[in-house]
Protein backbone atom coordinates (compact mmCIF):
# COMPACT_ATOMS: atom_id res chain seq x y z
CA UNK A 1 0.00 0.00 0.00
CA UNK A 2 2.88 2.18 0.12
CA UNK A 3 4.38 1.61 -2.60
CA UNK A 4 1.37 2.54 -3.96
CA UNK A 5 0.88 5.91 -2.71
CA UNK A 6 4.51 6.76 -3.04
CA UNK A 7 3.92 5.79 -6.73
CA UNK A 8 0.90 8.37 -7.01
CA UNK A 9 2.28 11.09 -5.33
CA UNK A 10 5.38 10.46 -8.11
CA UNK A 11 2.99 10.48 -11.03
CA UNK A 12 1.69 14.01 -9.64
CA UNK A 13 4.70 15.22 -9.55
CA UNK A 14 5.59 14.77 -13.00
CA UNK A 15 2.18 15.01 -15.12
CA UNK A 16 2.64 18.39 -15.21
CA UNK A 17 5.50 17.30 -17.24
CA UNK A 18 3.71 14.84 -19.23
CA UNK A 19 1.75 15.44 -22.89
CA UNK A 20 -1.94 14.74 -22.84
CA UNK A 21 -3.31 11.67 -24.65
CA UNK A 22 -5.30 13.56 -26.67
CA UNK A 23 -5.84 11.45 -29.66
CA UNK A 24 -7.19 8.89 -26.83
CA UNK A 25 -9.42 11.45 -25.55
CA UNK A 26 -10.29 12.31 -28.73
CA UNK A 27 -11.51 8.72 -29.60
CA UNK A 28 -14.06 8.39 -26.76
CA UNK A 29 -15.18 11.12 -25.29
CA UNK A 30 -17.90 13.10 -26.93
CA UNK A 31 -17.33 17.68 -26.95
CA UNK A 32 -19.41 18.25 -24.05
CA UNK A 33 -17.38 14.98 -22.00
CA UNK A 34 -14.54 16.66 -23.10
CA UNK A 35 -15.50 19.84 -21.67
CA UNK A 36 -16.31 18.14 -18.21
CA UNK A 37 -12.92 16.16 -18.35
CA UNK A 38 -11.00 19.85 -19.26
CA UNK A 39 -12.05 20.87 -15.98
CA UNK A 40 -10.32 18.22 -14.23
CA UNK A 41 -6.25 18.50 -12.69
CA UNK A 42 -3.90 16.94 -15.38
CA UNK A 43 -2.88 14.45 -13.01
CA UNK A 44 -6.61 13.40 -12.47
CA UNK A 45 -6.54 13.34 -16.23
CA UNK A 46 -3.73 11.27 -16.51
CA UNK A 47 -5.11 8.76 -13.81
CA UNK A 48 -8.55 8.69 -15.88
CA UNK A 49 -6.58 7.81 -18.74
CA UNK A 50 -4.33 5.07 -17.38
CA UNK A 51 -7.41 3.55 -15.68
CA UNK A 52 -9.48 3.85 -19.55
CA UNK A 53 -6.60 2.08 -20.92
CA UNK A 54 -5.94 -0.67 -18.23
CA UNK A 55 -9.82 -1.42 -18.08
CA UNK A 56 -9.75 -2.14 -22.25
CA UNK A 57 -6.76 -4.21 -20.99
CA UNK A 58 -8.88 -6.12 -18.79
CA UNK A 59 -11.78 -6.41 -21.14
CA UNK A 60 -9.58 -8.04 -23.82
CA UNK A 61 -8.63 -10.68 -21.64
CA UNK A 62 -11.93 -11.65 -19.61
CA UNK A 63 -13.68 -11.13 -22.79
CA UNK A 64 -17.21 -9.82 -20.95
CA UNK A 65 -20.10 -9.21 -23.26
CA UNK A 66 -19.32 -5.46 -23.19
CA UNK A 67 -19.35 -2.32 -25.29
CA UNK A 68 -15.71 -1.15 -25.40
CA UNK A 69 -16.58 2.05 -26.25
CA UNK A 70 -18.69 2.47 -23.22
CA UNK A 71 -16.04 0.60 -20.88
CA UNK A 72 -13.49 3.12 -22.15
CA UNK A 73 -15.73 6.60 -21.46
CA UNK A 74 -16.79 5.57 -18.05
CA UNK A 75 -13.38 4.80 -17.08
CA UNK A 76 -12.26 8.20 -18.35
CA UNK A 77 -15.19 9.83 -16.30
CA UNK A 78 -14.96 7.92 -13.31
CA UNK A 79 -13.95 10.82 -11.43
CA UNK A 80 -15.44 13.60 -13.12
CA UNK A 81 -17.00 14.85 -9.51
CA UNK A 82 -13.41 16.02 -9.08
CA UNK A 83 -14.02 18.51 -11.24
CA UNK A 84 -16.32 20.14 -8.65
CA UNK A 85 -13.30 21.31 -6.69
CA UNK A 86 -10.11 20.00 -8.00
CA UNK A 87 -7.72 18.84 -5.19
CA UNK A 88 -3.92 20.27 -6.05
CA UNK A 89 -1.40 16.83 -4.72
CA UNK A 90 -0.92 18.43 -1.61
CA UNK A 91 -4.30 18.69 -0.65
CA UNK A 92 -4.95 15.14 -1.88
CA UNK A 93 -1.42 13.52 -0.50
CA UNK A 94 -3.03 15.48 3.24
CA UNK A 95 -6.30 13.98 3.13
CA UNK A 96 -5.07 10.26 2.32
CA UNK A 97 -2.49 10.16 4.98
CA UNK A 98 -5.62 11.51 7.33
CA UNK A 99 -7.95 9.09 5.70
CA UNK A 100 -5.08 6.41 6.11
CA UNK A 101 -4.08 7.20 10.02
CA UNK A 102 -7.60 7.85 11.24
CA UNK A 103 -8.56 4.82 9.62
CA UNK A 104 -11.15 6.72 7.38
CA UNK A 105 -12.52 8.30 10.72
CA UNK A 106 -12.42 11.58 9.28
CA UNK A 107 -14.98 11.09 6.68
CA UNK A 108 -17.49 11.95 9.20
CA UNK A 109 -16.05 15.63 8.92
CA UNK A 110 -17.34 15.80 4.96
CA UNK A 111 -18.80 19.38 5.54
CA UNK A 112 -14.82 20.30 5.05
CA UNK A 113 -14.40 20.68 1.45
CA UNK A 114 -11.45 18.76 0.29
CA UNK A 115 -12.94 15.83 2.37
CA UNK A 116 -16.12 16.18 0.50
CA UNK A 117 -14.63 15.95 -2.76
CA UNK A 118 -12.70 13.31 -1.72
CA UNK A 119 -15.12 11.06 -0.30
CA UNK A 120 -18.08 11.93 -2.19
CA UNK A 121 -16.96 12.54 -5.59
CA UNK A 122 -18.48 9.64 -7.10
CA UNK A 123 -22.09 10.92 -6.27
CA UNK A 124 -21.19 14.04 -7.47
CA UNK A 125 -19.78 12.89 -10.75
CA UNK A 126 -23.69 11.21 -10.82
CA UNK A 127 -25.32 14.08 -10.07
CA UNK A 128 -23.36 15.83 -13.12
CA UNK A 129 -24.08 12.85 -15.79
CA UNK A 130 -27.41 12.21 -15.31
CA UNK A 131 -28.64 15.13 -16.89
CA UNK A 132 -26.89 13.86 -20.18
CA UNK A 133 -28.90 10.53 -20.90
CA UNK A 134 -26.65 7.85 -19.59
CA UNK A 135 -27.94 4.56 -18.87
CA UNK A 136 -27.99 3.41 -15.08
CA UNK A 137 -24.99 0.61 -15.76
CA UNK A 138 -22.80 3.38 -16.81
CA UNK A 139 -24.15 5.45 -13.77
CA UNK A 140 -23.59 2.78 -11.74
CA UNK A 141 -19.70 2.84 -12.65
CA UNK A 142 -19.34 6.66 -11.95
CA UNK A 143 -21.13 6.20 -8.57
CA UNK A 144 -19.55 3.33 -7.30
CA UNK A 145 -16.44 2.78 -8.30
CA UNK A 146 -15.15 2.73 -4.72
CA UNK A 147 -17.36 0.76 -3.55
CA UNK A 148 -15.60 -2.41 -2.21
CA UNK A 149 -18.00 -4.98 -2.54
CA UNK A 150 -18.14 -6.61 -5.58
CA UNK A 151 -21.11 -6.57 -8.25
CA UNK A 152 -22.64 -8.15 -10.96
CA UNK A 153 -22.23 -4.48 -13.12
CA UNK A 154 -18.62 -5.98 -15.29
CA UNK A 155 -18.03 -2.73 -16.39
CA UNK A 156 -18.13 -1.44 -12.82
CA UNK A 157 -15.76 -4.15 -11.61
CA UNK A 158 -13.14 -3.85 -14.91
CA UNK A 159 -12.71 -0.25 -13.78
CA UNK A 160 -12.56 -0.70 -9.84
CA UNK A 161 -10.09 -3.30 -10.54
CA UNK A 162 -8.07 -0.46 -13.12
CA UNK A 163 -8.79 1.83 -10.42
CA UNK A 164 -6.95 0.16 -7.37
CA UNK A 165 -4.02 -0.16 -9.97
CA UNK A 166 -3.53 3.12 -10.88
Amino acid sequence: MIFYRVKQFWWAIICNFKQLDEEYINKYLEDHEKKLFDKLKTGDKHHCIRVSKDSLEIYENIKENLDEYQLAKAALLHDIGKSERPLNFIEKSIVVLLNKFTKGSIRKYDNIKILDIYYNHPKKGVEMLRSYGYNEEFLQVIGNHHDKKYTDNAMLNIVKESDNKN
